[in-house]
């Protein structure tokens, strides 16, 4: 019998301690009827009914102008034959690969010397020149570029082979 009263006191303890817990919580939590509270003098916020009015900078015209138009090209492209237009300025030879560009011409003559014994290892084919420049205010470039044209198509083939070896180019139209 001596566990069953401990036991019986200690949930009777318990309890007492949560009701107490309680009252006091209650105390903190329900302000006293005397203490002063501080209202703003004047309201910061104020509110605005907004209508949603579609006007022409409205998010909701912009974006059906933009939906409208795609609809009028997917429309007349529907339309039109199917035809294509090839460039021929593509297919000309008259594009240089250019491999460096200098102010100073000696510096320009080195980097060419550099580049061909590079280029005649990989076996390419390809010949440099060095090339003046005049650009705008007199300012003049002396570039590094091959000696012969070539079709778009080949310079990029090319330019790509070269930049897999670690040869910086870029496809200049001459």
């Amino acid at each position: 019998m001596n566990k069953n009263t401990l036991k019986f006191l200690s949930l009777i303890l318990t309890y007492v301690f949560f009701i107490l817990i309680i009252v006091i919580s209650i105390n903190s939590v329900v302000p006293e009827k005397d203490l002063q509270v501080l209202k703003p003098e004047q309201n910061y916020v104020k509110k605005i009914d907004n209508y949603f009015a579609r006007d022409e900078n409205s998010v909701y015209e912009i974006l059906e102008k933009d939906n409208r138009k795609s609809q009028q090209i997917m429309e007349s492209e529907k339309s039109k034959p199917n035809i294509k237009i090839i460039n021929d300025e593509n297919n000309k030879d008259n594009f240089r690969i250019q491999f460096a560009s200098f102010k100073e011409k000696q510096k320009s003559m080195e980097t060419s010397n550099r580049l061909r014994e590079k280029i005649a290892k990989m076996s390419l084919g390809i010949s440099l020149i060095v090339k003046e420049v005049k650009i705008k205010e007199n300012q003049i470039f002396y570039r590094v570029i091959s000696e012969s044209k070539y079709p778009y198509g080949k310079a990029n083939r090319e330019c790509k082979k070269l930049i897999k070896n670690k040869i910086q180019c870029i496809i200049i139209k001459s």
